[in-house]
């Protein structure tokens, strides 16, 4: 292509020259006077000719320069679209941690307009206990001239901290002008989120293993020495001591009532699943459930969706979890406060949700809901929302939590058959 224009463009200003041919010229001459003077004319047309020649070169180096510098604009133009808008969080970084450049997504991610990030430190942005680890994971981008991976917990404007992963590495030619560090910015909530339930899940497998391994063993000795108590409580001889063979009737009552609640843990345990409708369990609850409640001087109300179909359950374990739900709802409220109880469907999923009226879950208790024995009760055993997470996953069931000052609210999320 480069060739025909050059090409065309030389006929074109071939055809503007004067047509002036030296040959013919100097035979037009007829002294010999003329003839020097047509060959400094023959001279001048080829200087002027060759000076054409070269003007046409340098017009068609033009003519290329200008067509890569188009080709290179729409390029980098192509380049800083797919930067800008790319769903990647990136940022760049010199060597004090400012923030050298941001496309729009990572902007997003900091909870700021891009143009107000540009010269900011990105310490700012870092929760107070990961600055150090900030800084140190540029000091090491800039000693290994690798590729150099860090977990954070950055703070937003006007967002809750959350954890990041910050994957940076020196551009090459950086150099002696000046370091910067080509980031990428991975919110990691949903993985870190993922490994918790993971860690959980294997901490419910190693209690339910155990659970089937020894708690039969001990129930039994304990079934014989009860035995024996209520045997010696009936003598005359051990009248004196009743109150003490009563208190230890009830520490073995309470021992054997804990170990029951262990076995519920087992991983292998059979389920009985056959179609049930959780508004008829619960339903068939209520008469309990509001005893409980008016003991306390509390009160249940029940919104029943009528329009979620039957599913696959164990019916004594989803006796088991609604009330455990339900109890420790009670147990989060003071008097005159009530706790709802209900079912609707949402997409592919039906959702058992039980929602109390009480002060919330702080932050650090949250972290630990479902933990084997990990309890904010006095006289609790830590196994109560343990089982609860234990029959959700036998079930293939979700178990989502949402808290604040207003109350908690617990929603089993079943699979539709």
């Amino acid at each position: 292509m480069l060739k025909f224009v050059k090409v065309s463009i030389r006929q074109n200003l071939k055809r503007k020259m004067l047509p002036v041919n030296g040959g013919e010229y100097v035979a037009q001459l007829t002294s010999r006077g003329k003839r020097k003077a047509a060959a400094r004319t023959e001279e001048r047309v080829r200087l002027r000719l060759d000076q054409q020649e070269r003007d046409l070169d340098l017009e068609i180096q033009c003519q290329a320069m200008q067509e890569m510098l188009g080709e290179l604009e729409e390029s980098r133009s192509r380049y800083a679209r797919l930067y800008d808008y790319s769903p990647v969080r990136f940022a760049t970084f010199d060597d004090k941690g400012l923030i050298s450049d941001v496309n729009l997504a990572g902007a997003a991610l900091l909870g700021k307009e891009r143009s107000l990030l540009i010269g900011s430190p990105m310490a700012t942005f870092v929760d107070k206990d990961s600055v150090k680890p900030f800084f140190d994971h540029l000091r090491s981008c800039r000693l290994t001239g690798k590729q150099v991976i860090t977990d954070l917990i950055l703070s937003p404007k006007n967002a809750a901290p959350f954890p990041a992963l910050i994957i940076s590495f020196p551009p090459p030619g950086a150099g002696d002008y000046g370091l910067q560090y080509m980031s990428i910015i991975v919110d990691i909530t949903e993985r870190k989120f993922m490994e918790k339930e993971l860690l959980r899940l294997e901490s419910l497998n190693l209690i339910g293993e155990m659970a089937a391994g020894i708690a039969h063993e001990v129930r039994n000795p304990m079934t014989i020495v009860r035995g024996f108590i209520q045997l010696f409580t009936r003598k005359r001889e051990f009248t004196p001591y009743e109150a003490q063979l009563n208190l230890m009737i009830t520490e073995l009552d309470r021992a054997n009532a804990i170990i029951t609640e262990y076995l519920s843990l087992a991983k292998n345990k059979p389920l009985n699943k056959s179609p049930h409708s959780l508004n008829r369990i619960v339903e068939g609850l209520m008469p309990l459930m509001e005893s409980d409640a008016l003991h306390s001087q509390k009160w249940i109300v029940s919104q029943l969706s009528d329009n979620i179909p039957e599913l696959f359950l164990d019916i004594q374990e989803m006796r088991q979890l609604i009330l455990n739900f339900v109890r420790n709802g009670l147990e989060a409220m003071l008097s005159g406060e009530r706790l709802t109880i209900g079912t609707f469907a949402k997409g592919h999923q039906v959702v058992l949700f039980i929602q109390d009226q009480g002060t919330g879950i702080p932050p650090e208790v949250m972290s630990k809901l479902g933990t084997p024995f990990f309890t904010t009760k006095a006289n609790g055993t830590g196994l109560g929302l343990s089982i609860c997470y234990s029959i959700a996953h036998r079930h293939n069931a979700q178990i989502d939590v949402k808290t604040g000052d207003s109350g908690t609210t617990f929603s089993v999320n079943f699979q539709r058959p």
